[in-house]
């Protein structure tokens, strides 16, 4: 028989969002609540999540398609099941995050870590008394952020971020239709702009008690870890709209405006329109702007895609664009030709000494 487990999340919250969407600030107002404790990014329940996710998900040194099968054989043959898999991650987590509050002196712990939307449903049948919080942002803004914060012209970094731009939203909607009354759910436009009633609201929901003070998180101290809004947080000391409209900028660069136009037909409409946003009023303010530079474009299908997954054709594409930028477009050909020539005859090779037939 299974041990009876009584954690269930009940001193924990979580912020559920696309990066780039305002997290940081948000979990910095709330860890300015008395009660609070929190840290960087803590990534700590992705590796459980995943451990039941047979054959999908992990790659490892040790091959994580044979423990998932050792594991789940291990589980159905000699134990109770996959319960009390669910039931020893429960007390593990219990252990770690009780143990922050303890060091902390605080009540509940604020998990803010967003690639936790690929792991919303484990989360909420290993805490179904946790709170989760779900903060939803235009997609746009979120590009915008990821494209000057991180990307900074290196194309080929973007693909790094495909998950939390391809992927999240749909995620995120689908964690708020499976906890239905339970999800609270907080746009990041509201936030800024009547900071005092969307957390005063935010609170009530979490059952604390409103501090008007939690809203000047410059006094708040700031989470220890790398894994935190590089930026953007330091330029105010309290909530600002000064960034919601940023991302009309993108119409005013051609490079831009072509990486925001596939995105935003990626998503589509019902995505977008269920995220609360209007996909018409969005498409027509990118394609209205005067876009400056007319040169070459890096094509989004390639730039979203990570170089080891490219076709053939996007690496014909890739090695193009980068050679005409670095050489001009005649000699860019050609040297592009001879790096495509080059590739292929790696490639050869490899399949020779692997024995692998074309």
């Amino acid at each position: 028989m299974t041990a009876k487990v009584s954690y269930l999340g009940e001193d924990l919250i979580f912020i559920i969002s696309q990066p780039r969407s305002g997290s940081t600030l948000l979990q910095r107002v709330l860890s300015g609540h008395p009660d609070i404790q929190t840290s960087a990014e803590t990534w700590l329940m992705l590796h459980p999540a995943y451990g039941l996710r047979y054959n999908k998900g992990i790659k490892t040194d040790y091959d994580a398609g044979f423990t998932t099968v050792g594991v789940k054989e291990f589980l159905q043959n000699y134990t109770d099941g996959e319960q009390v898999y669910t039931d020893a991650v429960r007390e593990w987590a219990r252990v770690i995050y009780g143990n922050a509050l303890l060091k902390g002196g605080k009540k509940y712990f604020l998990d803010k870590t967003p690639r936790y939307f690929f792991i919303i449903a484990e989360l909420y049948r290993f805490f179904p008394k946790a709170k989760f919080v779900f903060l939803i942002r235009n997609p746009m803004a979120v590009l915008a952020s990821e494209l000057k914060t991180y990307v900074k012209g290196d194309w080929n970094v973007l693909s790094v971020f495909e998950p939390d731009l391809r992927r999240a939203p749909a995620w995120i909607l689908a964690g708020i239709e499976l906890l239905g009354t339970q999800a609270i759910t907080i746009k990041y436009e509201d936030f800024v702009a009547d900071p005092e009633r969307n957390i005063a609201e935010l609170c009530a929901r979490l059952n604390l008690e409103f501090h008007a003070t939690m809203l000047n998180y410059g006094d708040t101290p700031v989470p220890k870890g790398k894994m935190n809004d590089p930026v953007g947080i330091h330029q105010h000391t309290r909530p600002s709209t000064d960034s919601v409209d940023k991302w009309k900028e993108l119409s005013g660069d051609s490079q831009s405006r072509h990486l925001a136009l596939h995105y935003l037909a990626d998503l589509g409409p019902d995505t977008i329109n269920r995220l609360g946003y209007s996909y018409p009023e969005i498409e027509n303010t990118l394609r209205a702007g005067v876009a400056k530079g007319t040169g070459m474009i890096f094509p989004w299908h390639v730039a979203i895609t990570r170089q080891e997954d490219w076709s053939f054709r996007q690496r014909a594409l890739a090695a193009y664009y980068f050679a005409s930028k670095k050489y001009g477009r005649l000699a860019g050909t050609i040297v592009a030709g001879i790096q495509l020539v080059k590739y292929l005859l790696k490639l050869l090779k490899h399949c020779m000494d692997t024995g692998y037939r074309i």
